[in-house]
C-alpha cells in the first residue's frame, strides 16, 4: 500500500528534491577536486580547500537559506577552518620526488 509506505519512509517531494540537490553537489565538488589536482595543485593543499570550502558554504546556506542559527562559537570555528585553510592553501611544502 502506497499510503503506508509514505508513512514508514514519511517522504516528500521536498525532501527527494533536496536530497538530488544534495547529491548533485557531491559530485559537482568531486570533479572538481579531480580537475584541480589534475592541474599540478598537490592534494595536500586541493583537499582541505575543498574539502573546508564546503563547510564554510553549508554553514552560510543553512543560516542564509534554511533559516538555521548558528552561535558565536559556530561562526568562530567557521573562521578559525578559513584561517586554516588559507595557511594550508599558502604553504609551499616540499616535494618529496
Amino acid at each position: 500500500n502506497e499510503d503506508t509506505l509514505d508513512t514508514i519512509l514519511d517522504v516528500s517531494k521536498e525532501g527527494i528534491l533536496w536530497s538530488c540537490l544534495a547529491g548533485l553537489a557531491v559530485g559537482i565538488a568531486e570533479m572538481i577536486s579531480f580537475y584541480v589536482m589534475s592541474t599540478g595543485v598537490p592534494a595536500v593543499q586541493a583537499i582541505p580547500v575543498i574539502i573546508g570550502g564546503s563547510v564554510l558554504l553549508g554553514s552560510l546556506l543553512g543560516v542564509m537559506m534554511l533559516g538555521e542559527y548558528m552561535g558565536v562559537q559556530g561562526w568562530l570555528g567557521v573562521c578559525l577552518l578559513v584561517c586554516g585553510i588559507g595557511l594550508v592553501s599558502t604553504d609551499p611544502g616540499v616535494n618529496l620526488h
